[in-house]
């Protein structure tokens, strides 16, 4: 009996050794303690800094590594606070902001108009009506040669010594978008065109106020540098009937002719205002064109909200003689036409003398 219970002892003993040799039991983690509200504790298992994440069940080893080193996003409500120890958990992506308001609908540009038929009784268009070009400033630099050297991509160079007439420079068309080093190859066109202007309205106004929209040149849409054949091409017609060859050009071509008859006071016709329209809808920023809220089917009296200051009236800048003799017993400086043979006086310095070829300067020699 006593020799039973021995032996019963020693393997007992044998049994207890074996439990505490670490080497013959399974791996285990070290733990984390967190304390209850009710006071008990739990463990939760921690891999040891060396120790390779855990797959989950139906992971493989690697799939477990590259989670594990993928950074967890963070959401636009989880930020984390000084001293937090949070993981954030993954979420969807956040938008990109600049995706977001890319596809919004630009707000649309007004344009107003005033639409008006072109009158019945309409008196007869005579282009000498019209005088240009014109030197307003004396610097023997007429209209034509001002937009040359204004409009030219490089410097110009001139055929004489007093810097009167443009020789050469480099122009960009922009009816047909090509580049133009003859000037003369380049006409100076009128974005609306005299004869236009003259439907429009512009048949009521003095002789002054023709010269000044003949030769404007404060605003650098007015005139504007294109070839000759698509200047011949234009004419006098209006969007309705003709557009530029450079489609690309529609819209600003289509803003800047709303612009210049709001500027003054000139009217649309119907078909004019739909052609308008059209060349609009090409405008990467939308324009919408609208009837004027004034508008009563005549020539409108006041600018709009929308139009730009209406250019002063021409005031004479030099005294007018009867004849050419007159002028030139009285000393005035002779300047370079366009199209003469020679010097000349400007048309508004004698205006009994006839401008055959309709470049504004008479008497030439």
């Amino acid at each position: 009996m006593r020799f039973t219970i021995a032996i019963a002892c020693v393997i007992a003993v044998l049994v207890m050794a074996c439990a505490s040799d670490p080497s013959a039991q399974p791996q285990q983690f070290p733990t984390i303690f967190s304390v209850r509200a009710e006071g008990s504790t739990t463990t939760t298992p921690t891999p040891p800094a060396n120790h390779p994440p855990i797959p989950q069940p139906g992971e493989s080893a690697a799939t477990a590594a590259e989670t594990a080193s993928t950074p967890l996003p963070l959401t636009t409500e989880q930020t984390l606070q000084p001293g937090s120890t949070a993981v954030p958990t993954a979420s969807a992506e956040v938008p990109n902001p600049t995706s977001i308001h890319s596809g919004l609908p630009k707000k649309p540009i007004p344009l107003f108009v005033h639409v008006a038929s072109i009158p019945a009784e309409l008196p007869e268009y005579t282009r000498r009506d019209w005088n240009h070009w014109t030197d307003a400033d004396r610097d023997c630099q007429y209209a034509r040669n001002e937009v040359l050297i204004e409009e030219s991509l490089s410097t110009v160079t001139f055929s004489t010594g007093d810097r009167c007439r443009v020789a050469t420079g480099r122009w960009l068309a922009s009816y047909t978008n090509t580049v133009v080093t003859d000037p003369g190859k380049i006409d100076i066109d009128h974005m609306v065109p005299l004869d236009n202007a003259h439907q429009s309205g512009a048949w009521q106004w003095s002789a002054e106020r023709k010269e000044l929209y003949a030769n404007y040149l404060d605003d650098p849409q007015h005139l504007i540098a294109v070839t000759a054949s698509a200047n011949r091409s234009k004419g006098a017609r209006a969007p309705d009937t003709w557009k530029p060859k450079d489609q690309s050009y529609w819209c600003q071509y289509a803003i800047d002719w709303v612009s210049i008859k709001n500027t003054w006071h000139l009217t649309v016709t119907e078909p004019e205002y739909d052609a308008l329209a059209v060349m609009l809808a090409t405008c990467e920023n939308p324009h919408v064109l609208t009837v004027s809220p004034d508008n009563s089917g005549t020539a409108p009296s006041a600018p709009r909200a929308t139009s730009t200051p209406v250019p002063p009236p021409l005031t004479p800048t030099t005294t007018t003689y009867a004849s050419c003799e007159t002028a030139q017993a009285a000393g005035e400086t002779r300047i370079q036409g366009s199209q003469g043979n020679g010097p000349g006086f400007p048309k508004s310095m004698v205006p009994s003398a006839r401008d055959s070829d309709g470049d504004g300067v008479v008497c030439e020699r």
